[in-house]
């Protein structure tokens, strides 16, 4: 009988190709899904599907029943209202992990967020040997005790302790991407073709900050690698540590959590260069936003949201998170542990992506 998996927010960008990986595999694949999702691309595969979403218990519990391990990708990016990221990101993922523990202890894979951890830390006296350029600041790693700042970081963040509860009736990873692109990125098309179009990239603040990146395809076999032979939550994964002899409480064990990130950070610019060097662009200028300007445009989406109750493409959340920075972790513990190690050139896969809006017409 064929290995079945279960995956919540697999209509999604990540979760669809999750999903066509784990089919490509030989396994039988089971989303989660509202009636009126587009579930098309997955039917094609030979994906069924369980009518219902992350407030519904007993959809979840159909789901799980009948899986060997599961998948948690669904959640929210934006919010309508305040609180929808708590009710969806971390009141969604308590239904999950409950039904997962209920039914025999299955084994979860939960995605979370760099931003429920928090930017990079600030340490200019003891900046790690390697890490010389990012200085003052030093990649973030799965033993520091997580800073989130944004709304939507912190309902990330909620759900990782949330998940805690659950550690010891059910097997849990917890798996921490920073900015993921790739083929049917939505999010992404904007900057796309603004580097296209007009050979232009937005910079917010007024530094030219390092992110950490990882392509789609190589997140997704990564959290495969995770769900097989990845470490799992402990009910003290997250906290702090005794002091040291100087007081020090900012660490915890992390255990059963991963980043899962391209080897070398680079800055926002030059991964707007690498656009554009997939477009044949010898030279992409920047446009520098100040902080008031960036905070302004997201106080202006929060507008937006209370009068046309839709969500905008900017608010408030996402200019807090913008204005912050580096936003850079360390993929060290994956690759050593899991053997997932996706190098430093990012050039050919941030090309593929570009080829795929032009294919898709996009641009």
């Amino acid at each position: 009988m064929k290995e079945t998996y279960f995956i919540t927010g697999g209509t999604g960008f990540i979760g669809r190709r999750l999903a066509f990986k784990l089919v490509e595999a030989g396994k039988r694949v089971v989303c989660l899904a509202r009636p009126q999702s587009n579930r098309a691309p997955l039917a094609a595969l030979g994906v069924s599907f369980v009518d219902g979403d992350l407030s519904d218990l007993e959809a979840l519990r159909r789901g799980i029943d009948g899986a060997d391990a599961v998948f948690h990708l669904a959640g929210l990016t934006r919010e309508t209202r305040p609180g929808d990221f708590q009710k969806v990101n971390c009141a969604g993922s308590v239904n999950v992990a409950s039904a997962c523990a209920d039914l025999g202890g299955k084994r979860l894979v939960a995605v979370s967020s760099l931003a429920g951890a928090g930017t990079a830390l600030r340490e200019p006296k003891s900046v790690p040997a390697g890490e010389e350029q990012y200085a003052p600041y030093r990649l973030r790693r799965e033993t520091d005790l997580p800073r989130p700042l944004s709304p939507y970081g912190r309902s990330k963040f909620a759900a990782e302790n949330e998940l805690l509860l659950f550690a010891d009736r059910a097997a849990i990873s917890v798996a921490r991407p920073p900015y993921v692109f790739g083929e049917g990125d939505m999010a992404s098309l904007k900057l796309f073709q603004m580097v296209k179009k007009g050979g232009k990239i937005t910079l917010p603040g007024y530094r030219d900050q390092f992110y950490s990146f990882v392509y789609v395809d190589d997140l997704v076999d990564a959290l495969i690698a995770i769900e097989e032979r990845g470490e799992r939550l402990t009910p003290t994964s997250l906290a702090p540590l005794e002091p040291d002899s100087n007081g020090f409480r900012g660490t915890c064990s992390g255990a059963g959590v991963y980043f899962v990130c391209s080897a070398s950070p680079i800055k926002f610019s030059t991964f707007g260069k690498l656009i554009g060097a997939a477009y044949g662009r010898s030279r992409v200028s920047a446009i520098r936003v100040p902080p008031l300007g960036v905070l302004g445009a997201g106080v202006y989406g929060e507008i937006y949201k209370r009068v046309r109750g839709k969500i905008p493409p900017f608010d408030l959340n996402k200019a807090i998170e913008a204005v912050r920075g580096p936003w850079i972790c360390s993929g060290a513990k994956a690759a050593a542990q899991l053997g997932v190690d996706f190098g430093s050139e990012l050039d050919g896969k941030i090309a593929r992506a570009a080829k795929w809006y032009e294919r898709e017409g996009l641009l």
